[in-house]
């Protein structure tokens, strides 16, 4: 007998509107996502895992049914509201149209309807957390026998484990945990904190753990979302973040009329065969409940003891090329296995949004000559977003960015802690052709001003003021490179608010090259404060400062170099630049 329904149980935590933090159930969330402001869980990465499966929910029936409920003319569904026949090629044209009229009806109405509460219900028996059948996200212990996996038992992870905000092993205790150490506290979890963690550790897993399935050698995963540089829409409500990002039609053809099928709608046993046999992720509901790994929970698992679980690892998902992923940034590889080929790219830590606007905004692709090719392609989410432009009107368009850090260890990839930032623009900025390329002409040379003009002048000072003592060379310049680097992110630091609230004003009608001078004053008047203050506070040595050697062309010699000279330098560098 099934325990812990999430249909009915309060287990996902949402913001109300007056600003107050609430666990609700699955149907609740969906019944009244209009009136909460957004998930609000434990951590950023939770939500966004968390929200993926609302979005499998959400994939699923309104590919199936329009925003009445009646099903679409092109399939038959059974009881469960599943399609008994594909749709065929020759009318995937008139199916989008009308996946279209779904998605404007229900985005004027502005709630879901209780077709989402009658397809779960449907499915109730997958939804239960504790069970010996059908247990969410998870496989029964017949799947994970010793007989089937490469060692017995199956690897064993504790609660303090799964719980993001504590990542603590058995060998290393988290410093600033948000849990006491005595009485095994770091190791209880309740039912609601086990659905939620459940869903994030799949997706943000890792490679420490040993079992794997006695099968030919695969290439196992750390969570499909542990490698994205999560790219999503926030909406005024959790019903309009949502909808904005329940991509009906897909921007990629080939995936266009693809069965939608979530996790719940296998057993754990089929899902682990279809992992295991290679196959193919090829639609959206699945991708978004993808599972790292076979979880074994026992049933009668009691939440007022420390938590464990068992997990055998599953195979990864193909990185390359796989546009069925809608919200993650792309990186265009130029060697090793992936040459020439995208694959997803995380968010860099220090490293705000603003500054990828072009990973985010251009998609191009240029042969530059001997058999190097130069390109880019935005995120699915941004053509989404321009396939429902007419529908958002001059709305401003919030984006929100989330990434797993991790330990840098390749035999572990532990998550360490997460990266996440916003950045609001209008839409009528993002959709014109003439601000696009320019914004990120003015992101590019802020960067260039920032690495290089303000970066040298950095270096010199260094040079200058002889940085390091009694070191060998390869030290002092290790050293040297990561004082620069805290420089630099201290001046990006500077300039963050001035450019976004730049950005935040730009519009389609004012004048345009007014507002990118205003910019370059703007930038030049930062950078040059901040090397001013380097300068004023130099000693009698930066003026003495130092032989600056031969030219490497005519041999004689350059002269002394000191703080006054590369100040000066820098200031004809930065107005030449911004001029």
């Amino acid at each position: 007998m099934g325990r812990y329904n999430l249909l009915d149980e309060p287990w996902i935590m949402v913001m109300t509107e007056d600003g107050e933090n609430k666990k609700v159930s699955l149907k609740a969330v969906f019944q009244h996502a209009h009136t909460y402001r957004s998930l609000a869980g434990d951590m950023a990465t939770q939500d966004f895992a968390v929200m993926r499966v609302l979005l499998a929910v959400l994939h699923t029936v309104f590919s199936r049914v329009n925003a009445a409920g009646e099903t679409y003319k092109y399939l038959t569904l059974d009881a469960r509201y599943v399609p008994q026949n594909e749709i065929e090629e020759d009318d995937a044209d008139d199916y989008g149209e009308e996946l279209f009229e779904t998605w404007e009806i229900l985005w004027r109405t502005g709630r879901f309807p209780e077709i989402v509460a009658t397809y779960l219900e449907a499915w109730r028996d997958r939804f239960y957390l504790f069970d010996e059948t059908y247990p969410f996200y998870q496989v029964t212990k017949e799947s994970i026998a010793p007989d089937k996996i490469n060692k017995a038992p199956a690897g064993i992870i504790c609660g303090k484990n799964i719980n993001r905000l504590i990542s603590e092993s058995k060998n290393k205790v988290a410093l600033f945990s948000p849990k006491y150490e005595g009485e095994n506290n770091k190791e209880i979890l309740n039912a609601d904190e086990i659905a939620r963690w459940l869903i994030t550790f799949q997706g943000y897993t890792g490679v420490m753990d040993k079992t794997v399935f006695r099968t030919e050698k695969y290439t196992t995963s750390k969570g499909w979302l542990f490698d994205l540089g999560g790219i999503y829409l926030s909406g005024e409500n959790l019903f309009q973040t949502l909808w904005l990002n329940c991509m009906l039609w897909h921007t990629e053809e080939s995936y266009r009329i693809e069965r939608q099928c979530p996790c719940w709608e296998y057993t754990g046993e089929e899902l682990v065969a279809n992992y295991l046999q290679g196959k193919t992720v090829k639609n959206s509901a699945a991708l978004y409940t993808n599972w790292s790994r076979a979880i074994y929970i026992p049933e009668d698992t009691d939440t007022h003891k420390p938590f464990a679980l068992q997990a055998v690892k599953l195979p990864e998902i193909e990185h390359k090329e796989q546009f069925l992923e809608p919200m993650t940034l792309w990186q265009f590889n130029q060697s090793k296995s992936n040459k020439n080929c995208f694959t997803p790219r995380k968010h860099k830590e220090h490293e705000v949004l603003w500054r990828s606007f072009g990973l985010l905004t251009l998609s191009y692709r240029n042969d530059t000559g001997k058999g190097k090719i130069e390109a880019r392609r935005k995120p699915e989410i941004m053509a989404w977003l321009d396939r429902i432009k007419s529908d958002l009107g001059d709305k401003d368009i919030r984006f929100s960015a989330v990434s797993m850090k991790d330990d840098g260890k390749s035999f572990s990839w532990v998550p360490t802690d997460e990266i996440c930032d916003e950045l609001q623009l209008s839409y009528e900025v993002i959709a014109d052709a003439y601000w696009i390329p320019r914004i990120n002409d003015a992101v590019e040379e802020t960067k260039e001003v920032i690495e290089l003009i303000y970066g040298d002048f950095l270096s010199e000072v260094k040079d200058i003021r002889g940085f390091v003592e009694n070191q060998k060379e390869k030290q002092k310049e290790k050293q040297k490179e990561k004082q620069i680097e805290k420089e630099k992110q201290k001046m990006y630091f500077m300039v963050d608010d001035p450019f976004r609230r730049w950005l935040s004003q730009l519009t389609v009608d004012a004048g345009k090259e007014a507002a990118l001078k205003e910019w370059r004053e703007t930038l030049k008047g930062i950078v040059e404060t901040g090397a001013k203050k380097i300068w004023q506070t130099a000693g009698p040595r930066d003026y003495i400062g130092i032989d600056s050697g031969k030219d490497s062309k005519t041999g004689s010699a350059k002269g002394i170099k000191n703080i006054a000279t590369a100040y000066r330098d820098f200031r004809i560098r930065l107005y030449k630049k911004l001029q």
